[in-house]
């Protein structure tokens, strides 16, 4: 009797050992910054990190989108709206692929009327600064 108990006990410990590793793994996933109107876009989008969250773990950290859609390269996309200035919206789109990770954030609003993404600004801006803006930025 004490062999079984100390055998269910044992597997106990290694199992809520197994759960808690496997927790301390996820709490040091990068997290995105949020969307808010207060926040500077390109920061956001020079800080999201691309290709290591899934769609989950987007949804737990955004909320659900205003509107699911589906992007012009068949991935799908998330529209979150976080306000207007001079009466246009403030949007990011979440690019998600096929796989389900966030693989591009786009982003629209007053200042970036062409839009811009996080692809420009952590891969592109490497190579050309110029290609970093798409268009009047704040204060052109």
């Amino acid at each position: 009797m004490n062999i079984i108990i100390i055998n269910f006990t044992r597997t106990i410990v290694v199992a809520s050992m197994m759960i808690l590793a496997s927790t301390a793994a996820v709490a040091y996933k990068p997290m995105p910054p949020v969307f808010k109107l207060e926040n500077d876009a390109a920061e956001v989008l020079r800080k999201y990190p691309l290709g290591v969250l899934h769609r989950r773990e987007a949804f737990a950290h955004h909320g659900g989108p205003v509107k699911k859609l589906t992007l012009p390269n068949g991935n799908s996309g998330w529209l979150y709206k976080v306000g207007e200035q001079a009466g246009i919206p403030n949007v990011y789109v979440l690019e998600i692929s096929r796989e389900g990770y966030v693989i591009d954030v786009l982003h629209k609003d007053v200042h970036y009327k062409a839009g811009h993404s996080a692809i420009q600004y952590q891969f592109l801006s490497d190579r050309d600064v110029e290609l970093r803006t798409s268009g009047p930025g704040p204060g052109r």
